[in-house]
């Protein structure tokens, strides 16, 4: 049994990057990710203002390594015919990114490998239970636990009754879940030369669109559940509604495409005996925000203080990081909810009437 002072479950941006921050202090940590990165991973966009975020952690060095390809906007069509553009030129953080999610996690992973973690991939967490002064999975034990599970969370008894129902096993929190369709598009011949984000609605939902590092584009679909299993969705008629996303995708072929859920939603217990939760396992937000990386690398920073702080003795700090991640949940929800009732042009289709109550 080999012993730790924190076992991080979960290996994305949230979770490497709370796992290299406590190494780098000190700390014997442990980083079990379910995946060897060898599966497809989803919000390849990044913000302007990831790149402060990136160089406090010291990891942009790291990040350039990758070649990202630059975003200087993003455009879109939504609550009206014509489109809206946001130029990055002028944003004092400097360009957006777009990047291979996969290479861009794992190198994540790599850094925090670097700074002392042991890290166990292909290695999938389920019920957690505590056990006198700690936490015992697998082959490891450890003082404490951290949750970065992302959107399905770990089942955690932090009572120690083996029966799964501790306060981390509190239902989240939902605000809104949709079904993505995925597509990977491919070029024959050159890809497009507009490098900007897209954004553009339809009756029955809106397109996303980014290019790749590697030539090839995203493309997502996202609509509500119930029109997706009830009534179907034609990609080609969702295409031909959006004459934006239509141009840009011209010339390209589906590579690969998958279905995805994706929530709106906060855990309604972020902390417990001994355990944390960050990233998605704490709160998700809608693609459309495009901040959900942007927002687990500084949660992961703000827990790391927490977590130490934990280990001392002092858990003083943990209602404070939980005030902190609801505070930004619910300012996220308003502006959503606003954003959204923008769109008036479909009011009389069942997707936009569910999110515009």
């Amino acid at each position: 049994m080999e012993e730790f002072d924190v076992l991080v479950a979960g290996g994305g941006p949230a979770g490497a990057v709370v796992a290299g921050c406590l190494a780098r202090q000190g700390c014997r940590v442990a980083l079990l990710e379910a995946t060897a990165y060898d599966v497809p991973r989803y919000g390849e966009t990044l913000p302007p203002e990831i790149n402060p975020v990136l160089r406090s952690l010291g990891l942009w060095e790291a990040f350039q390594a990758l070649f990202p390809l630059e975003s200087s906007g993003m455009i879109s069509v939504w609550g009206d015919p014509l489109p809206v553009e946001v130029d990055f030129v002028r944003n004092v953080h400097g360009p957006g990114w777009h990047i291979d999610r996969g290479r861009f996690d794992a190198m994540l992973m790599k850094e925090a490998a670097s700074a002392g973690v042991h890290v166990y991939s292909s290695r999938r967490v389920g019920a957690c239970c505590r056990e006198g002064d700690g936490w015992t999975v697998g082959e490891c034990r450890s003082r404490f636990l951290v949750d970065a599970c992302g959107r399905n969370r770990l089942r955690i008894d932090d009572d120690g009754d083996g029966d799964g129902e501790g306060d981390g096993n509190i239902d989240r929190e939902t605000e809104d879940v949709l079904v993505a369709i995925a597509l990977t598009i491919s070029y024959s011949g050159h890809r497009p030369r507009d490098l900007r984000t897209c954004i553009e609605t339809t009756s029955c939902g809106w397109w996303y669109t980014a290019p790749l590092p590697d030539g090839t584009a995203i493309a997502m679909f996202f609509t509500d559940p119930a029109v997706y299993c009830q009534e179907g969705i034609a990609i080609h008629d969702q295409l031909q509604a959006a004459p934006l996303t239509a141009r840009r995708l011209e010339g390209g072929h589906i590579h690969d495409s998958r279905v995805l859920n994706v929530s709106s939603s906060c855990r309604t217990t972020l902390f417990g005996n001994g355990w944390l939760a960050v990233g998605d396992s704490a709160s998700s937000y809608d693609p459309l925000s495009g901040r959900g990386v942007f927002k687990a690398l500084r949660h992961a920073s703000s827990a790391t203080d927490v977590i130490t702080a934990c280990l001392r003795g002092d858990t003083s700090s943990m209602p404070m990081y939980a005030t902190q991640v609801r505070r930004e949940f619910d300012e996220y929800v308003r502006q959503r909810r606003l954003y959204y009732a923008t769109e008036h042009r479909w009011s009389e289709y069942s997707f936009w009437q569910a999110r515009t109550k």
